[in-house]
């Protein structure tokens, strides 16, 4: 199956349009003023922003004329952030009519992740016919060839993309089928619209990259600069239980369908 996958920077782009671009952390740009920011469920606390994802992303399964939002709980390993739909983070769905023309401030003491940018999308093709996509959502994973379940071979430069295939972790589907205590494929048709690795390979020069994260008020779930890896270009972006991973998923047989966001170790 086709994924697409971005390129990351470490720069802006002159004139960032809030329909069009695909960030992680940051400020929300375009976040709608007045609409109320989102809460832990868990703590009660403002939760951080994760991910913006708009047109340029091309988001399989999700409405053409609609920005999506990512937030979740950045206070420590405190609050479940990992479990989906249960409020300790969410997906925002923004129609472009919705949107502001300015980034929106976090509300005070709210953790600040590192920005970065995506560029240049080029696709991938796994190989894994559309036809077994169901079978990555259910126990059936756990019987397939591992060429197939895992057609990544846990490359790290395709753990972030969309569309496509979730790649999943060496745990498999478990954390998606029973997360929250609540088994979600049951009776659901599921793609998924993106994933997002811990940690991002950036184009930038790394002493670039190491600048620009020491200058970095508040990294990841604590104080001080986000970590950055000169071994293989990349920098962390968020508290994933240390090696997570981050998909959006979203149930194609309900009669409104809502992504919802969990991470997999």
């Amino acid at each position: 199956m086709l994924s697409r996958i971005p390129e990351w920077t470490i720069e802006a782009p002159q004139s960032p349009v809030p329909r069009e671009v695909v960030k992680v952390g940051g400020l929300p740009l375009g976040w709608p003023v007045g609409r109320d920011w989102p809460l832990c469920a868990e703590c009660g606390l403002p939760m951080s922003f994760l991910l913006q994802a708009g047109e340029s992303a091309q988001l399989p399964h999700m409405p053409a004329d609609q920005v999506m939002f990512v937030f979740k709980c950045e206070r420590g390993s405190v609050c479940a952030f990992w479990e989906p739909g249960t409020g300790r983070n969410c997906v925002e769905l923004v129609g472009f009519g919705e949107l502001s023309d300015i980034a929106v401030a976090t509300p005070e003491g709210t953790p600040v992740l590192l920005e970065l940018w995506a560029r240049r999308w080029r696709e991938h093709d796994d190989g894994v016919d559309a036809s077994l996509e169901p079978a990555f959502f259910d126990a059936r994973h756990d019987a397939l060839p591992e060429s197939i379940a895992y057609p990544h071979d846990f490359n790290f430069a395709l753990q972030t993309k969309v569309g496509g295939l979730p790649y999943w972790t060496a745990n498999g589907t478990v954390a998606f089928r029973y997360s929250g205590g609540t088994v979600l494929t049951e009776g659901g048709d599921w793609h998924l619209v993106l994933q997002l690795d811990t940690a991002l390979k950036v184009v930038d020069p790394i002493g670039a990259v190491q600048a620009y994260a020491d200058s970095h008020p508040v990294g990841p779930a604590r104080e001080g600069a986000a970590e950055v890896y000169p071994e293989d270009g990349s920098v962390e972006i968020a508290n994933f239980c240390l090696d997570g991973i981050g998909y959006v998923l979203v149930d194609g047989s309900a009669q409104s369908p809502e992504p919802v966001f969990l991470i997999n170790r």
